[in-house]
């Protein structure tokens, strides 16, 4: 079984049929794709399709002309090759407000692969050259890293893919980009990216330290005290430095605030109470629906409600 293939299993029958049709179609130059068995393929507004109560992203399509900085493919269809997609949305910190870029960094985090379709020929008779199936590697500065897999289902030569600068991905012979070799970090380089990361995803030190006080050092839903799990949710999406105001974040354990994030757990703004998605009622997480947010007194529930309702507003507002 190729790794392509691994990656498949996994996936719901509706997901891995849509993706298995990109992947026979690879190679192929092709006109606007049919529904497959009532599934768009593609989304005419958006580049990224994130069908409609999905988690992940099907597909990624790069227009001639179009708005945003993606850049050409490296490699060739039959082998190694890789592409920088830019995200939805102009400005790299807004990333997160977009379903569409939630669903890739969904993607990346669970090892989904994305269709890709890049367009060869303008109106009239637009076509697309399916470019396969690919791994979201890593995201950079506003740009979804992706590898693509070959058409025996292999990545190609995989090098690191945290230098923005790098082609990565490909064999040297492939690229004079990478004709000279990649030298790993050091333990203490290595130790101070891994930090960095971690402040970066627990909301800021500033941000945290407010939530970790505010909320008594105890996560909201869990009860969880354990101060290296708890990370501050943004209520209302980041949407800049404003946002990071002390009355919009949520104390969370890490796991619940990545559930938070991606709409599958979500808290009532009138009563406070927690629900859970269908997604995850056969879950481990299944026993927070109908439970209260635990709150400490110096939280006024009705500033948290407030907040609540206006994250509702600000994702009905971006959700394709």
């Amino acid at each position: 079984m190729s790794a392509l293939s691994e990656r498949l299993a996994n996936l719901t029958p509706p997901h891995r049929q849509a993706l298995e049709w990109f992947w026979h179609q690879q190679g192929d130059l092709i006109g606007w794709p049919e529904p497959l068995d009532g599934l768009f393929l593609v989304n005419r507004p958006k580049g990224i399709h994130k069908p409609k109560g999905w988690v992940y992203a099907l597909s990624v399509r790069q227009a001639l002309n179009g708005p945003y900085a993606d850049r050409p493919p490296k490699g060739s269809l039959d082998g190694a090759w890789t592409y920088d997609y830019f995200q939805e949305g102009q400005e790299p910190a807004a990333r997160d407000t977009y379903p569409t870029n939630r669903a890739l960094m969904a993607c990346l985090a669970d090892d989904v692969p994305i269709a890709v379709l890049i367009q060869e020929k303008p109106k009239p008779g637009v076509q697309y050259r399916v470019w396969g199936l690919a791994k979201v590697a890593s995201w950079v500065d506003g740009h979804f890293k992706l590898q693509g897999y070959s058409q025996a289902g292999e990545l190609g030569f995989q090098a690191p893919a945290n230098d923005p600068g790098i082609a990565y991905g490909l064999p040297s012979s492939t690229s004079a980009a990478v004709a000279e070799p990649y030298t790993p970090l050091n333990t203490d380089d290595a130790r101070k990216r891994v930090e960095a990361q971690i402040v970066a995803r627990q909301g800021g030190a500033k941000f945290r330290s407010a939530a970790l006080e505010a909320f008594s050092s105890r996560c909201a839903i869990s009860g969880c005290t354990v101060k290296a799990v708890l990370e501050a949710a943004h209520i209302v999406p980041y949407l800049g430095m404003h946002t990071n105001a002390g009355d919009n974040a949520l104390l969370l354990r890490a796991d619940l605030h990545t559930l938070f994030d991606r709409q599958l757990l979500w808290v009532e703004p009138d009563t406070l109470v927690v629900r859970v998605g269908d997604e995850l009622a056969a879950s481990e997480y299944a026993k927070y629906a109908g439970r209260s947010l635990d709150l400490p007194n110096r939280i006024d529930p009705k500033t948290l409600g407030l907040r609540l309702r206006e994250r509702v507003k600000a994702l009905k507002t971006t959700d394709g």
